[in-house]
């Protein structure tokens, strides 16, 4: 849809240039740091007399005066319950023309080389440095009185202007995005590179942090889940780092999982590992056993169960002892009581 600089749209093309209707109905409003380097020119001129009327939209470069967009509709018979009104942005403006009535290509190609004698580069310049109310009015009073004598008709005319930024018609594809410079090139891969030596830094300060916060466990870690023994087992919430609890193996595949497991029922081990590390975040407990130097299990608990945990052997020989002096004693009871529940007996009988 662009045009060429300096070059007004013949009558001819007015039809492809109405595809801009297909355009989303607003533009993306430009970066706030970017000055404006282009004006759009709005104008519509309606019958007040006569069955023609139409608009155009012309947009040119602030430092040259180039027109580099320009679209010119004069529609017969002009449809008079359509109002546009300048004020829209230039892309829902222009994409209202087909709707104004059919096109004249004759008397849009006589009305549009009055606008070219008009609107001379001079003029752009002008009007870029100034476009006041007062100046705006000035060049419709001028347009409107010309397209009068050349069409033997009375016009009622509206006319606007709106700043348009280069990366506005570039999203348009009005102009085409502008060749990078060597200096802004190069400038562009020292700052990706900044970026990236930032952001790697940042990710190494993340995982520094979280090893400091989380005490990271280094090495080979396989998901695990805890054996249960709701009988003797304990309670998860009162482990402890040292505890020697049991756990199944979990995972499938060629994994380090697998390989454990493997080892784990040829040698007809028992899998029973001693605890590493305990983390609880709220109702959550995450266990780490230590398997071997390398390999470290994780067990993820959700909530507090039992766990079948192998007892201290010197706890067990005090369990076992303080077991046998409680029988001793109900033994040594037993007969004490028997022998002088035999001395009632004789006396009873025998004195």
């Amino acid at each position: 849809m662009a045009a060429q600089a300096n070059k007004f749209l013949d009558v001819s093309d007015i039809a492809a240039q109405a595809e801009i209707k297909a355009e989303p109905p607003s533009v993306p409003e430009p970066p706030k740091n970017e000055t404006p380097a282009y004006l759009a020119l709005k104008f519509t001129f309606s019958p007040s007399r006569g069955d023609m009327g139409g608009a155009f939209c012309a947009i040119f470069d602030c430092q040259s005066g180039k027109t580099v967009f320009q679209v010119f509709w004069l529609a017969r018979p002009y449809t008079k319950s359509i109002i546009i009104e300048p004020a829209k942005e230039w892309r829902n403006f222009v994409k209202r023309f087909p709707q104004l009535g059919p096109l004249d290509k004759e008397w849009s190609g006589k009305l549009q080389a009055q606008l070219k004698e008009i609107l001379t580069t001079d003029e752009k310049l002008k009007l870029a440095g100034n476009y006041t109310r007062t100046k705006l009015r000035q060049i419709e009073s001028i347009l409107r009185r010309a397209f009068e004598a050349s069409s033997q008709c009375l016009f009622s005319a509206a006319i606007d202007v709106e700043p348009v930024t280069r990366s506005g018609l570039e999203r348009a594809k009005v102009l085409k995005p502008m060749e990078p410079t060597a200096e802004e090139i190069e400038a562009k891969q020292k700052a990706d590179e900044e970026q990236k030596k930032q952001e790697a830094a940042e990710d190494e300060a993340r995982k520094a942090q979280s090893s400091k916060e989380g005490g990271a466990i280094e090495g080979i870690l396989i998901k695990c889940d805890a054996a249960v023994d709701p009988i003797k087992g304990k309670p998860s919430s009162e482990l402890e780092e040292g505890d020697i609890i049991e756990v199944i193996i979990e995972g499938e595949g060629d994994g380090a999982s697998v390989m454990v497991r493997k080892f784990i029922e040829e040698n007809n081990i028992r899998p029973m590992f001693p605890v590493d590390e305990i983390k609880r975040f709220g109702s959550k407990t995450v266990i780490y056993v230590k398997i071997n130097d390398e390999i470290r299990g994780i067990i993820n608990l959700t909530k507090d169960i039992l766990i079948k945990v192998k007892e201290d052997p010197a706890a067990v020989i005090r369990k076992e002892k303080a077991s046998n002096f409680a029988e001793n004693i109900f033994f040594s009871v037993f007969m004490l009581g028997a022998l002088v529940g035999l001395i009632f007996v004789i006396r009873y009988f025998f004195l």
